[in-house]
């Protein structure tokens, strides 16, 4: 016995002990993550996203720990639905006794990875990460977003597109350590190009954009600035299309005005 106590595997998430009987009957199996981006493999459904509907993934399954690997890398660890009898039944239909499990790489506190989280919103419109409530929205109250965590910036995605992008700052400590942290999908391409409208920056250097108040700088004051809008970002650009800054999108509100002058303006100025 303390020679196969030698085989304990320690992850990060669980420590597994191999001599223990729900890792010795632990299999593998690949899967197909289909459409919707919800898996289901027996008792237990995983969630991987729409973007990466059409990908194989590989599940580590014991009845104590699943772990999800998304190509060789460890995507998630979670608490296991499955009884010995459902890994009796994916065993008899090709499943694959398992090795040690995996484990996921080291992330160190210098560490900038973008990460993402799965986190229900409230019937405030509100979603709590790591101890902060971010304003996703009341239209997404009572649904599982998720919560793409970068350097300064959180993304929320819903049905595989982006839906607003939140500057909220998590620092690399604590970003890896987030309740639920997966490795991030592919974040989603903008619809459409971006509009690029025109604004007059004020006296005190700030413009308004589709609702939004951002601030230029007083050296561009009473200067026309370009402003491009996507689905996430607004990149703000000179007379000479030099960027001047990119700023969070925090506002919904679509596009209604794309001069710098009203008719009034021009008419005075012809």
């Amino acid at each position: 016995m303390a020679a196969m106590a030698t085989f304990g595997v320690q992850v990060e998430a669980a420590r597994v002990d191999l001599s223990a009987p729900e890792a010795r009957e632990a299999i593998e199996v690949d899967r197909v993550v289909p459409a919707s981006g919800n898996l289901m493999v027996g008792p237990q459904q995983f969630w991987l996203g729409r973007p990466r509907a059409g990908s194989v993934v590989r599940l580590w399954i014991s009845t104590r720990t699943v772990h999800v690997s998304v190509d060789g890398q460890l995507h998630k660890t979670l608490p296991s639905r499955f009884t010995s009898v459902d890994l009796a039944r994916l065993r008899a239909h090709g499943a694959q006794a398992a090795g040690p499990p995996p484990a996921r790489s080291a992330a160190g506190p210098g560490t900038t990875a973008t990460v993402e989280v799965q986190r229900l919103v409230n019937g405030c419109g509100l979603a709590t990460l790591g101890g902060h409530q971010l304003p996703v929205g009341t239209p997404l109250a009572g649904r599982q977003v998720t919560l793409r965590v970068e350097e300064h910036l959180v993304h929320v995605l819903t049905d595989g597109q982006v839906w607003k992008t939140i500057p909220h700052t998590v620092p690399p400590a604590k970003r890896v350590r987030l309740r639920g942290t997966q490795m991030p999908a592919p974040i989603p391409a903008p619809n459409q190009a971006p509009i690029r409208v025109q604004r007059r920056v004020s006296a005190r250097g700030g413009i308004q954009v589709i609702g939004q108040r951002v601030q230029v700088g007083f050296a561009h004051r009473h200067t026309i600035v370009t402003v491009e809008v996507d689905d996430t970002m607004l990149r703000l650009l000179d007379e000479h299309d030099t960027l001047i800054k990119i700023v969070p999108r925090t506002s919904r509100k679509e596009v209604t005005r794309y001069k710098a002058y009203t008719a009034q303006e021009r008419a005075q100025q012809a």
